[in-house]
């Protein structure tokens, strides 16, 4: 697990220096840089497999043609290198010189033998290119400018930004996006020109040109005909497989543990495959309506695993404010990055490596929107005359009493005879186009004017399938990689970190989507068969496998309309961004309506918290 950067098109050389500087949290146990005519490549380690130096980074092949900066880790590196081991002389024990080889041998078909999270780029001193490639899933970040030929890349913008002479510019674009969605689809970033390679994505440089083309995609077309016991036993096994898979590694395997039926799930088969005691962590909140730190704490006693709990409050968020900034340079909205940040830091002072659940919400349908995809469209079908009423009667509800729950159920019923992705898209949003049009200051409402956010998802959205399976196909390629995989990369590598998904394992996952849909979704039944494969193998206790889901949030509700209101009205009012974004006068509305109704849309205000932030960071 490392950082990466280097650069490619310059005519003089440019120091790396500043670059690895910015981005030491990543790789706190080594750091190397290498130049070339015209080309640097620079690299920090955490070093997980392969402790020796032998395991340095950048790193060359025998004879010095290839040369490769790398993060992440492949968990089939073993079988690739047998593969290999006849033709080429390994000088080492790392999965970095498997990639380097493997590349040497199979070109950019290497991606097809990797198994694994990565970002990587390589410099062919022959061909005179650079090949760079992003994993399945988009697990580990590769971010890049490209500006007149001029190509810089980084496992982080804040890198980037260092080696540039200059400030880059605001994407109103990528801004417009993020308020619906609280997180920037890819392949923007929030800066003009600078964008990030998109997951399952691999680019070629050279000659000043770069292309970019996808090497693997999930499809959700092809199912298998097998029995209910059948499914079961399949996936256990790839899930037990993908657990096996990921606790590979020279130094201590940790997990996070919420509570919740996913992270529980992969503690229970941690405990099963391996022959040391687990270490868990958790984290649990001051308000116990988000609480799941009782359940963590059964599964932990089940395993008897060393277990590390810890209490987020109000006052919390306030002091970690500068590490949310500091650690996010994309604004992100997902009001979980503070939790996510403390655990983080508390799971980084006893592991390097930490297993989590992530994933299985996206596989086997566990989100609480799923169970409102299914019955939108059984609302859809329903008479004209009926739908009417049912508008009218949304749209009274709202005037009459205004409350968060009021107007989900009007954003709701407005939609129902949308196309499957804009219904999915409104439905899900956080600022609806009209509210945001409507905060905006002129000059950067006409900057926008041509967007349409909700057109987002449409190139995801495919006829012949069912909506459920529409839903999980936006959700892998736009919601996972965007919002939920920056989210723990970010945090987990800024306190020395990795953190490692079985779930999203691309054999386990191409497994599910050929699942039948009601076998993850049955009626109001999230994750049927997970719950199902829990029962089964007595991996859990009932009360964890069929308890609610909480989701990992903080009650921010509680704490912005209470100890955070002056600090919040303060800051959001007293940024840049107001003039330059949004009609002060209106967002002072805004916010009085939040603070004096029952409106809550807390998600709404934390989004613009981060956004202020962010914004005062980068273009005060």
């Amino acid at each position: 697990m490392c950082g990466i950067v280097g650069y490619a098109g310059f005519t003089q050389k440019i120091s790396l220096t500043p670059a690895i500087k910015v981005l030491h949290h990543r790789g706190p146990d080594d750091n190397g840089i290498e130049y070339f005519e015209g080309v640097g490549l620079g690299n920090l380690r955490l070093a997980i497999i392969d402790l020796s130096k032998n395991g340095h980074q950048p790193m060359f092949n025998t004879d010095k043609t290839l040369c490769i900066t790398y993060n992440g880790e492949i968990y089939n590196f073993p079988e690739v290198r047998k593969l290999l081991e006849k033709k080429y002389r390994f000088r080492s024990n790392s999965d970095t010189e498997v990639i380097l080889y493997a590349y040497q041998e199979w070109g950019v078909r290497c991606l097809d033998k990797l198994s694994g999270m990565f970002s990587f780029v390589i410099y062919d001193k022959e061909k005179k290119l650079l090949f760079g490639a992003r994993d399945r899933l988009g697990q580990k970040p590769l971010k890049y400018y490209l500006d007149k030929g001029k190509l810089i890349f980084a496992s982080e913008i804040k890198a980037i930004v260092s080696l540039l002479p200059f400030k880059p510019e605001l994407d109103e674009v990528a801004i417009d996006n993020f308020l619906t969605f609280q997180y920037v689809p890819s392949q923007r970033t929030g800066f003009k020109k600078i964008s990030k390679l998109p997951a399952a994505h691999y680019f070629i440089y050279r000659n000043g040109k770069l292309s970019i083309q996808r090497y693997w995609s999930l499809s959700f077309r092809k199912k298998l005909t097998l029995s209910h016991g059948e499914w079961m036993e399949l996936v256990f096994e790839e899930i037990e497989k993908a657990v096996r898979s990921h606790l590979i590694s020279d130094v201590p395997v940790g997990a996070l543990l919420s509570g919740g039926l996913d992270s529980s799930m992969i503690v229970a088969l941690m405990a099963r495959n391996s022959s040391r005691r687990i270490k868990t962590f958790s984290i649990g909140f001051d308000d116990v309506r988000f609480n799941e730190v009782e359940y963590a704490a059964r599964v932990s006693k089940m395993y008897d695993t060393e277990h590390t709990q810890f209490t987020v409050r109000s006052r919390d968020l306030l002091e970690n404010i500068s590490n949310m900034v500091n650690a996010y340079d994309e604004p992100i909205g997902d009001n979980s990055i503070l939790p996510t940040l403390l655990v983080s830091r508390l799971t980084g002072l006893k592991v390097k490596v930490a297993l989590t659940g992530d994933g299985g919400d996206e596989n086997f349908a566990g989100y609480e929107r799923y169970t409102f995809v299914n019955l939108a469209y059984l609302m859809s079908q329903l008479p004209p005359l009926l739908k009417s009423a049912l508008r009218l009667h949304a749209n009274m509800s709202l005037g009459l009493h205004p409350s968060k729950f009021t107007e989900r159920m009007q954003r709701f019923i407005l939609s129902l005879d949308d196309q499957f992705y804009r219904k999915y898209v409104r439905y899900n949003s956080f600022f609806a186009n009209e509210t945001k049009s409507a905060l905006y200051c002129d000059d950067f409402r006409q900057s926008v004017e041509d967007n349409d956010s909700y057109e987002m998802y449409r190139k995801y959205f495919d006829k012949t399938l069912n909506d459920l399976d529409n839903a999980l196909k936006i959700d892998i390629n736009t919601y996972l990689p965007d919002d939920l995989l920056y989210k723990t990369d970010t945090a987990s590598m800024a306190y020395g970190l990795e953190l490692r998904s079985p779930f999203l394992d691309h054999t386990l996952m191409e497994k599910t989507a050929a699942m039948p849909s009601q076998l993850k979704l049955q009626f109001l039944t999230k994750k049927k068969i997970l719950k199902d494969i829990a029962s089964t193998h007595n991996l859990l206790p009932e009360e964890v496998i069929y308890k609610k889901k909480h989701g990992f949030t903080i009650p921010q509700n509680k704490w912005f309309k209470g100890p955070l209101k002056r600090y919040l009205t303060d800051q959001i009012l007293s940024s840049r961004m107001v003039e330059m974004i949004f009609d002060k006068r209106k967002m002072e509305i805004y916010l009085a309506d939040y603070f004096n109704t029952s409106l809550n849309y807390d998600n709404n205000i934390f989004a613009l918290l981060i956004l202020s932030l962010w914004f005062d960071r980068y273009f005060e």
